[in-house]
């Protein structure tokens, strides 16, 4: 139960950063220390996409993912409330072009290098116990949404991307009038994919 409530906290607390200040380096520093804070319990997945990975790289099981992605889901969902509770009443995760083709290749490329970072400071077997995998991981989020921040919004991460759409379907009207839902699928489909093309790579060619 300890992993699944950790997948909770890290999730809840990296929405909540990314949603009260969108900036890069806060984003990418605040990921580094809730993957300090939680990788010796849960893994400090904190993302969908890096659960699949570890499934695909016999780390995790299926009932183990499933947990996780619920866990996950509601951590990014309780965080969307507090985000807007806190003031951010703008608050959500769209794509900043209107060509779609880009949105899925900045989004595949990105999440792909993301959870092959994490796949080999995180698992490979010759960097075992070093003590620089959160800054790594985290930096490697900075990096991206600094690349590809104004081409996608740089989610990586299709929880995330699942809270604003969450509420944006519950009040369409109201605070969760962003357009998220309309994103959520993308986001999810680069998810996967950047995930298990990372996943395969490590698993065919690094290992």
């Amino acid at each position: 139960m300890n992993k699944y409530i950790v997948e909770f906290i890290g999730t809840f607390f990296l929405v909540l950063i990314i949603g009260l200040t969108g900036d890069p380096i806060a984003i990418g520093l605040g990921l580094s220390i809730l993957i300090y804070m939680g990788g010796h319990i849960s893994g400090a997945h904190y993302n969908p996409a890096v659960s699949l990975a570890m499934v695909i790289n016999n780390e995790l099981d299926l009932r183990g993912l499933g947990l996780y992605v619920l866990s996950q889901l509601l951590g990014a969902s309780v965080a969307t409330f507090f985000v807007i509770t806190l003031g951010n009443n703008d608050f959500s995760v769209v794509s900043n072009t209107e060509n779609i083709t880009n949105l899925l290749i900045a989004e595949i490329l990105f999440t792909f290098l993301l959870v092959f970072v994490i796949l080999n400071v995180a698992l490979n077997k010759h960097l075992k116990g070093n003590q620089y995998f959160g800054f790594a991981i985290g930096m490697t989020v900075m990096t991206g949404a600094f690349a590809v921040g104004d081409i996608s919004g740089a989610v990586f991460n299709p929880a995330v991307s699942f809270g604003p759409s969450l509420i944006s379907i519950i009040d369409p009207q109201g605070y969760g009038g962003n357009g998220s839902s309309d994103f959520f699928i993308y986001y999810l489909i680069t998810g996967v994919i950047g995930s298990v093309i990372a996943s395969y790579l490590y698993k065919k060619v690094i290992i």
